[in-house]
């Protein structure tokens, strides 16, 4: 490819740059996960694509040729709907409860899948607390096919493993400073290819609802779209958002956003403290904060487990 000109398109600027059609950007991002493109091209053109931003098209593109890496599993056969919860960023500020909502998850009898980083060396990530939990890591496609069809807890697959290719593109952020397309797109994979599947989604603001759903029509996924804590898709225990599910290329509000005050959560951030509360919301020695449970709940009804809310929230309320 003639990465000049490409360069030449996409990095003219937030306001005059042109936006590659779907085949330019499949052909491109194939390329460049395949390690073909020159290591100053690929800075520009990753640079130049975080500046203008990626269009739905070009997105589009990318995910399909990501697709084309990404390590294949099988849902286990007279189970419900696998649940696929991806976990990138981490906790900055606040205790990280990917970990919990993915044992919950589990305890109710979901496949669960988790993927995503295996450090991060500015965050506490869920791969140090899930091993501290005593989920390790898969070393291998059998093992994480083997991990899922036991059925006993969670499964972390590490993006490394997930899709060795794009754990090579989100590294690039630790020589480059920022992060580019590859931490949008990591967030979407899932294992289980055209099988029936709920990806849990988040967004970093709620303008990016609109976009994100559009998405998923166009590749005929289903999901639990929500406004990220800090990156994670666990719903935020104090300000519990919007929970929006997109399923069949349509889009519907499962829970209205709420507010609670006096939540019993973590004094610190730190792997011990958030094992610890994990283990005791796990054990009923300290109550689950209601956003969770909420979100589980429209994880029932986005599974097919539940028709509604309501019949969803009475399962939920003889499990916890």
């Amino acid at each position: 490819m003639d990465y000049t000109k490409l360069i030449k398109e996409v990095g003219r600027g937030k306001n005059h740059a042109c936006d590659l059609d779907r085949e330019q950007s499949l052909a491109l991002y194939r390329e460049m996960l395949a390690g073909e493109v020159p290591d100053l091209q690929l800075g520009g053109l990753l640079i130049a694509l975080r500046i203008k931003g990626e269009s739905e098209e070009e997105m589009l593109g990318f995910y399909q040729a990501m697709e084309e890496q990404v390590m294949q599993l099988q849902a286990p056969a007279d189970r419900p709907m696998p649940i696929v919860i991806p976990t990138y960023n981490g906790a900055r500020k606040q205790a990280n409860l990917t970990p919990l909502l993915a044992m919950l998850l589990s305890k109710l009898g979901f496949p669960v899948l988790v993927h995503g980083v295996d450090e991060d060396p500015t965050r506490i990530t869920s791969a140090e607390i899930f091993r501290q939990l005593g989920v390790e890591a898969a070393q291998s496609q059998q093992q994480a096919q083997q991990q899922l069809d036991a059925g006993q807890q969670p499964v972390f697959v590490p993006v490394s493993l997930l899709c060795p290719p794009m754990d090579k593109q989100l590294a690039l952020r630790w020589q480059m400073g920022v992060r580019n397309s590859a931490h949008t797109l990591a967030k979407l994979i899932t294992p289980f290819g055209k099988q029936d599947v709920l990806r849990l989604s988040s967004v970093s603001h709620p303008e990016y609802i609109q976009k994100v759903s559009s998405f998923f029509r166009q590749v005929e996924g289903r999901a639990l779209l929500s406004q990220g804590t800090e990156g994670e898709v666990y719903a935020n225990p104090q300000r519990c958002p919007a929970i929006y599910l997109l399923a069949n290329g349509e889009q519907q509000v499962l829970a209205d956003k709420q507010e609670f005050t006096d939540v019993d959560l973590p004094d610190s951030k730190d792997v011990a403290t958030t094992v610890a509360f994990t283990n005791a919301c796990l054990r009923g020695e300290r109550a689950i904060p209601q956003a969770l449970i909420n979100q589980i709940i429209c994880c029932l009804v986005g599974a097919g487990v539940s028709p509604d809310m309501a019949e969803a929230r009475m399962i939920i309320e003889q499990v916890f």
